[in-house]
């Protein structure tokens, strides 16, 4: 299933903190400024979403998780990130 961790940004700020953390960058709306980041993070454990999510913390980011349909905002995307790295671990053989 899908898990990416994006957003939208207009900060230059922002965008250099997300490059320096491997996401990609394009443009969404020229006009204003805005871009669209993101990490696709589908072929990864919930340990690496966890950790990224972390990074973006460290850095004053916010951006969206996205699990398959699911969009959690970032006041949960810690939390939940976590207990599906605890689950995942619980699981594991």
């Amino acid at each position: 299933m899908e898990k990416k961790i994006f957003a939208f940004e207009d900060d230059i700020t922002n965008l250099s903190n997300y490059e320096r953390m491997k996401f990609s960058i394009s443009v969404d709306d020229a006009a204003n400024r805005i871009f669209y980041v993101e990490a696709d993070l589908t072929n990864y454990d919930w340990m690496a979403v966890l950790s990224l999510l972390e990074d973006c913390e460290r850095f004053n980011l916010e951006p969206l998780l996205q699990y398959g349909e699911e969009l959690i905002d970032w006041e949960e995307a810690i939390a939940y990130a976590d207990r599906m790295a605890a689950a995942e671990e619980l699981n594991a053989p």
